[in-house]
């Protein structure tokens, strides 16, 4: 590849930069995770795209050559669509609730894959949460379809779920910003693309048409909202507004309006300790579920066919305690 040419049109500043083609990006991206793209090249493709921005078409180009690398795995038979969880942030004020939400779907019957870091030193990773839970992560694709076929939480790490992905990443704490592969993790399943359900974020409520673009441009269903600090768990302070995809017949469309402000009592801290503390508390009933969370929930019964819509999606919490 001649990549002084890559780099001479996304390396022009904001203003004039330009974006490369689908197929340019496939191949760029696959190089890039082979490890063939040498040190001061890479580097200077990441700061460019970190200035520039991705471009819808080197983001589905980016997003094609990653799931190209990306573990497989097969919805569970005669059980309900899987869902895909991305946990790449973590906790940097509040709790981490994002190992909660992935509880309470298995509880709801939901075959549930969470993925994300293995290790952050500025915030408490989901990672963290579930080793104080009691959940261990698994390595393998073996390991990872006996958890999702017998009705447990499959959570796994980057480094075993796309190590070229996790190499891309672990690039944030030697050039001190990130770069195109933490967007990327958030997209990852390593399911059929209308085999499984995703959850996903975005950090300002504008972006939420352009990520809704990306899904309907794959084909693939998804509950999309303004994450807690960069996780895609609804914030129980301020419910934001709960977008649902369903591929590329429909638009983006809010089946939640943004909730006003409450009050409602969180973890101690931040620590992994005292998060799973409150996480147990919760699933064991002597805390309510956070309205928000139960909001969530409702859009996941109803987007994967579980519930007729968000009425009697309700009705499910219920009965199952939620």
């Amino acid at each position: 590849m001649e990549l002084n040419k890559i780099i001479k049109e996304i390396g022009r500043g904001k203003n004039h930069a330009r974006d490369i083609d689908f197929d340019t990006a496939v191949a760029l991206y696959n190089a890039m995770l082979a490890g063939e793209v040498p040190e001061l090249e890479l580097g200077a493709i990441l700061i460019a795209l970190r200035i520039k921005g991705e471009g819808e078409e080197e983001m589905r180009g980016f997003y094609h050559a990653m799931q190209q690398h990306m573990m497989r795995l097969e919805a569970p038979t005669g059980r309900a669509m899987p869902i895909v969880i991305p946990s790449y942030n973590g906790a940097r004020r509040q709790g981490n609730l994002t190992p909660l939400l992935a509880l309470l779907l298995v509880k709801l019957g939901f075959p549930v894959l969470l993925h994300g870091v293995s290790d952050d030193p500025t915030r408490v990773t989901s990672e963290a949460v579930l080793a104080a839970l009691g959940v261990t992560p698994v390595t393998t694709a073996t390991q990872a379809q006996a958890k999702l076929n017998g009705g447990e939480l499959a959570f796994i790490t980057i480094d075993h779920l796309c190590a070229p992905m996790a190499r891309q990443l672990a690039l944030r704490w030697r050039m001190g910003v990130r770069n195109s592969a933490h967007t990327l993790a958030k997209l990852a399943t390593p399911f059929a693309e209308r085999a499984a359900l995703r959850l996903a974020s975005v950090s300002h409520p504008e972006y939420v048409p352009r990520v809704g673009t990306f899904f309907q441009t794959i084909d693939a269903p998804a509950i999309l909202l303004n994450g807690t600090e960069g996780e895609v768990y609804a914030n129980p302070l301020r419910c934001p507004a709960i977008n649902y995809i369903g591929g590329a017949a429909t638009e983006a469309v809010a089946w939640v309006e943004r909730q006003p402000e409450v009050s409602v009592a969180l973890p101690e801290s931040k620590s992994a300790s005292h998060t799973a503390e409150w996480i147990q508390q919760v699933l064991n009933g002597e805390r309510a579920v956070p309205q928000s969370l139960r909001l969530q929930l409702a859009c996941c019964l109803v987007a994967t066919g579980e519930s007729v819509d968000l009425a009697q999606a309700e009705q499910r919490l219920q009965q199952v305690g939620i």
